[in-house]
């Protein structure tokens, strides 16, 4: 079974070599993550500074210097990286010797377990409870995406007009931006977009933004104009290398954020019975 990872530059090479070649705030940090990666994942970034004997400023400092917005962002990276290594690594052991799997299928297969994993791990239970809050007092919700990421807004839609609430999807921008004018404070809007900058979505969340809605962004990425549009972001985890035009490899994961977000409202809705 082929690598996925074979041959592309890693997170964890890059920090390793932050470990020589930075400052010495930021060449502690590297050497911290390098030592025991898996422990970055459970620590706050003030937890996290002061373990590694440096600030948080100087942790923010680091994540940007690799290309991130944020610690959150940076871990989220992470832990894609460790899951997909593991996730290879227990394929590689399962695997039957007298069976053959393609590696295209493999390292497929695998990039979507791991992104899948690593989503779960970076979604905020608060958050998203909150998040069932609002759609189900909301009077009406509106959920836009393009491309790929129009499927995903159906699936949302889909799943939270089967719970009785008042949701939309529309896979054409102009009807959609023409939908969101006609919102108010007692609505939502959500706004799906893998890399964050598709500038049909960000028109949206802003429409609906000036008339007083509640918007949220789903996205892989805590910065850029989809996520300056909206109100608050709910991040998952991208599929490694993946991001090319077109591609659906995020769409698992925004089914799961689906799922979880409709097992807090019937968790809500059941809890509200019982009283």
């Amino acid at each position: 079974m082929q690598d996925p990872l074979k041959g592309r530059r890693l997170l964890l090479e890059r920090i390793s070599d932050a470990a020589n070649t930075a400052p010495d705030a930021l060449a502690r940090i590297a050497l911290y993550i390098v030592n025991d990666p898996e422990a970055v994942l459970t620590l706050s970034i003030a937890d996290f500074a002061h373990d590694a004997r440096s600030g948080s400023a100087s942790v923010i400092r680091f994540c940007r210097m690799l290309g991130f917005s944020g610690f959150r962002e940076f871990r989220i990276a992470l832990c894609s990286e460790i899951e997909r290594r593991k996730a290879f690594q227990l394929a590689k052991r399962a695997a039957p010797k007298d069976v053959s799997l393609s590696p295209r299928v493999a390292s497929l297969a695998t990039a979507l377990q791991d992104s899948i994993v690593a989503s779960a791990r970076a979604f905020d239970d608060l958050q998203i409870c909150d998040l069932a809050k609002r759609v189900r007092a909301a009077r009406r919700v509106e959920v836009f995406g393009t491309g790929p990421s129009s499927i995903c807004a159906d699936i949302l839609a889909t799943r939270l007009i089967w719970l009785g609430l008042p949701v939309h999807s529309s896979g054409s921008a102009s009807m959609a931006h023409g939908l969101a004018r006609a919102l108010d404070p007692s609505s939502v809007a959500i706004g799906i977009s893998l890399l964050g900058h598709n500038e049909e979505t960000k028109n949206f969340l802003n429409i609906a933004r000036k008339t007083g809605a509640y918007t949220i962004a789903i996205s892989s990425r805590a910065s850029g104009e989809v996520a300056e549009a909206a109100d608050e972001v709910i991040l998952f985890s991208p599929v490694g290398a993946w991001r090319v035009p077109g591609s659906a490899m995020h769409v698992p994961s925004v089914v799961l954020l689906t799922e979880y977000l409709c097992l807090c409202l019937e968790e809500a809705e059941a809890l509200r019975s019982d009283q």
